[in-house]
């Protein structure tokens, strides 16, 4: 980038909500040709909407998109790919069964409407691979590929098209570390050449080893816009999670813990694609305590909330539960019908059928109860008495009890979900991100709810990556860092800014 290079692409407070639940807030910065700038946030910071709005997949409520200056309106991915913005998304959309070369004809006319031109497609392609130095095998079927492999192929696809801006989302997320220098060399040498790069990350030392600047967000805002020379790990964590939490005058008083629960040890757990989920996890969740599991998407919690809700199965270690001592391999039928709940994090893939209404999603974890079964025939009078009254106790607005779930807001959808785990008085809550995209009224109730169930002797783990609302309602917290886990420690015995570095312990 020469210096002082007039800006490739200029955002001018974009600005984007979904209902009350505002996700940009006058989001603006620069990012100039042949420089690569840093999009740091924790989860829900906004972060994807933004890229999402840049790469053409939404259209932002207000503000403008300019690109050398001039104001553009973006009302798809090919608006975007016209104007020469490409974006690598973390999650590969690639087909298995297909070989490079076939992936990377796709949606691309170039190579032909019938009969693809393959030869012609990797004559093209193979001098921007090799001066790029990546190896790209065109002739293998995707699903033989590494994921570094199958990464190259993603970013080679965008670059076909001649991009002047990259975006590239988590790129190191699914990487070995020995991958890394590969793809940093990659993305040094498309600045060299002119072309501006977004790297969106949450790991610090993607920022400071490729980044020149780096934009950090919070809820939404854009907090920090700075340098990254001469920063540190300590100075990332700081602006990443602020140095102030919110006040803590209305946090409730805190509760005599009783038994254990739910007793984690010595847990391990790899994924499908043979990365590591969970290493070596032992801790327990009491009655009468909430217990927080924070951390960056992606880093094991999920694995480990399913492994609680009997959903999968550890590869060495074990989960004991309070009303089964000793026994093993309980699958999720088990775990409910022991005094278990689950809100997963996924409501609309994992918790409600859309299209259903509500007394059918009512009923779905809740089949085996007497009330509504009478020896394998359904009582629909109980259970429509039953989602009445929950539906009013929790303040579902809906057009009626035979309204169908995506007829509800999501704020409507989760307080459905949370009456209908809830119904049965639970002993342990698992809870996965319960508030993610609700508006501040619906936050506060389901928080309310969670405390209620507390006092009332109920254990909670909740899953959450907003630090500030772990601190209202959280006793405990424990931090799932590259499936190592910190803690669990009380809050009164460590801080924000540690907390922080834990969530960037890579």
């Amino acid at each position: 980038m020469t210096v002082n290079a007039p800006p490739l692409l200029s955002l001018e407070g974009l600005t984007k909500a979904f209902g009350a639940l505002v996700a940009n807030d006058h989001i603006s910065f620069d990012v100039a040709p042949g420089e690569i700038v840093g999009i740091l946030g924790e989860n829900g910071a906004g972060k994807s909407t933004l890229m999402n709005m840049i790469s053409g997949l939404i259209t932002p409520d207000s503000g403008v998109i300019k690109m050398d200056g001039k104001p553009i309106v973006l009302h798809s991915p090919r608006d975007a790919t016209d104007a020469g913005i490409g974006m690598v998304h973390q999650h590969f959309k690639l087909v298995g069964a297909f070989t490079v070369a076939e992936n990377l004809a796709l949606g691309d006319r170039r190579w032909g409407k019938g009969w693809l031109k393959l030869d012609q497609l990797k004559k093209e392609l193979q001098p921007i691979a090799d001066q790029l130095g990546m190896p790209i095998p065109f002739d293998q079927r995707v699903e033989k590929l590494t994921v570094g492999e199958q990464q190259r192929v993603e970013i080679l696809k965008v670059l076909a098209r001649r991009p002047r801006l990259l975006i590239l989302d988590e790129p190191t997320a699914v990487l070995a570390r020995e991958e890394r220098p590969a793809l940093f060399r990659m993305v040094a040498e498309l600045a060299a050449q002119g072309t501006a790069v977004i790297i969106i990350s949450h790991k610090l030392e993607d920022i400071l080893e490729c980044c020149k600047r780096v934009v950090v967000m919070r809820l939404g805002k854009v907090v920090s816009i700075s340098d990254v020379g001469g920063k540190t790990r300590e100075d990332l964590v700081r602006l990443l999670v602020g140095d102030t939490l919110p006040e803590l005058s209305e946090r409730v008083t805190p509760v005599e813990q009783g038994q254990s629960l739910l007793k984690v040890e010595g847990v391990s757990l790899k994924r499908p694609n043979g990365t590591v989920a969970l290493d070596d996890v032992s801790f327990d969740v009491r009655s009468g305590e909430i217990l927080a599991l924070c951390g960056v998407d992606g880093n094991g919690q999920t694995e480990l909330m399913s492994l609680a809700a009997g959903l999968l199965k550890p590869d060495s270690g074990f989960l004991d539960y309070w009303f089964a001592p000793g026994r093993r391999g309980l699958d999720s039928a088990r775990v409910r019908a022991g005094g278990v709940c689950h809100i997963p994090e996924d409501r609309l893939r994992d918790a409600v059928l859309p299209g259903a209404n509500l007394a059918d999603n009512y009923l779905l974890t809740q089949l085996r109860r007497s009330r509504f079964n009478l020896k394998g025939w359904l009582r629909p009078a109980p259970l429509l008495a039953d989602l009445a009254e929950s539906v009013k106790s929790y303040s579902v607005k809906t057009p009626g009890l035979g309204a169908r779930v995506n007829q509800l807001s999501g704020g409507n959808q989760q307080k459905l979900v949370l009456a209908r785990e809830m119904a049965t008085r639970p002993e342990l809550i698992l809870a996965a991100h319960p508030t993610r995209g609700l508006d501040v009224q619906t936050i506060a109730f389901v928080n309310n709810e969670l405390l209620a169930a507390r006092a009332r002797g109920a254990g909670v783990l909740l899953s959450s990556a907003d630090l500030g609302e772990v601190w209202q309602v959280a006793d405990r917290i424990m931090v799932l860092s590259g499936g190592r886990l910190h803690g669990p420690v009380h809050l009164s015995e460590t801080s924000l800014h540690e907390v922080g570095k834990w969530m960037t312990d890579r």
